[in-house]
């Protein structure tokens, strides 16, 4: 095997952990953003129904005057 074809090889060694690399970020990505709902959701738990309806509010951007 001459130096060009282990060069060849490593370069797809190192393309193969690149895409597992990709693919492993993208399902953490999908993980936290699964937690923040958890979070929301529990912290959502913990208020008044008013007081989920307020916050809903505030979400969507309404002031404090138009809540």
């Amino acid at each position: 095997m001459d130096q060009t074809e282990k060069l060849l090889m490593g370069i797809e060694n190192i393309l193969s952990v690149a895409s597992d690399l990709v693919q492993e970020v993208d399902r953490l990505k999908r993980v936290e953003e699964e937690c923040q709902m958890l979070k929301e959701k529990l912290f959502l738990k913990q208020l008044t129904s008013s007081e989920q309806d307020i916050f809903a509010l505030a979400l969507d951007g309404h002031s404090v005057k138009e809540m």
